[in-house]
């Protein structure tokens, strides 16, 4: 008898399944000993069913990061709810990256990893055209509120400045300190480091720095962040709280 075949709805539902599965088990061990093998056999399917989703490790990983580059996109899509001037808005997008950051500190690497040009040379064009269409919606979340400061008189783009500089700018100091904070091991130079005070640090240089007002001198930011995670992220801050890893309000 030849094997039942699946709708397209069952194939997807299958596939979220596996991709759910592959990020526990980076959880629960590490990124680097993630392979299809070890998918195969913590799953339950067969190593054949398998690589009708993923074609390979890197794949896998794309997929991923696919995942929760999507997750993102819902926690920055409900920061923007935040009812508050448009830097208090940019803000909440911050905040709302900080906190995903928190629940799921094994998951940024694999995002991080997943821009590897040998990762992309390894995945599908389908999985890699969903990884640009994600990142693209994500970047633009934040390149339309910058438009919108730049309409009400907020923020004033320096002469040849791009949008996209300002989301460059943003992207990579928020990006930049999770990233060393949350893998400096034993680093004495970043021991003193705390990932909420110096994201937000971050986030105040590069606003300031490009005269987004109000400027850090003329607005309490730090009742803006406490503002913003406990109305609209009330529930997230409760996880992190069960998780034992707080959301430190600065």
């Amino acid at each position: 008898m030849s094997p039942r075949s699946i709708t397209e709805e069952e194939f997807l539902e299958r596939e979220s399944e596996l991709i759910t599965l592959a990020r526990s088990l980076v959880d629960d061990d590490c990124l680097t000993t993630l392979t299809i093998d070890k998918l195969v056999a913590e799953s339950r399917f067969s190593k054949g069913t398998i690589y009708k989703h993923f074609t390979s490790k890197e794949d896998l990983l794309m997929a991923i990061c696919n995942r929760s580059i999507k997750e993102m996109q819902d926690m920055f899509i409900q920061a923007l709810e935040f009812k508050g001037n448009s830097r208090e808005k940019v803000l909440a997008v911050m905040v709302s990256y900080v906190i995903w950051a928190k629940l799921h500190p094994m998951q940024l690497f694999a995002v991080l990893a997943a821009h590897s040009p040998s990762v992309a040379a390894c995945c599908s064009g389908i999985r890699n055209e969903t990884h640009k269409r994600h990142e693209a919606k994500l970047m633009g979340l934040m390149a339309r509120q910058i438009e919108k400061a730049i309409q009400c008189g907020d923020l004033r783009l320096p002469e040849r400045m791009l949008v996209e500089q300002v989301t460059f700018a943003m992207w990579s100091a928020s990006w930049g300190a999770m990233a060393l904070i949350m893998s400096k091991g034993d680093s004495v130079k970043l021991g003193p480091m705390q990932l909420e005070r110096e994201s937000f640090t971050n986030a105040r240089l590069i606003l300031d720095g490009f005269g987004w007002k109000p400027l850090s001198n003329n607005w309490d930011y730090a009742a803006t962040i406490k503002k913003i995670a406990t109305e609209v992220f009330q529930s997230e801050i409760t996880t992190l709280e069960k998780m034992g890893t707080p959301f430190i309000f600065i």
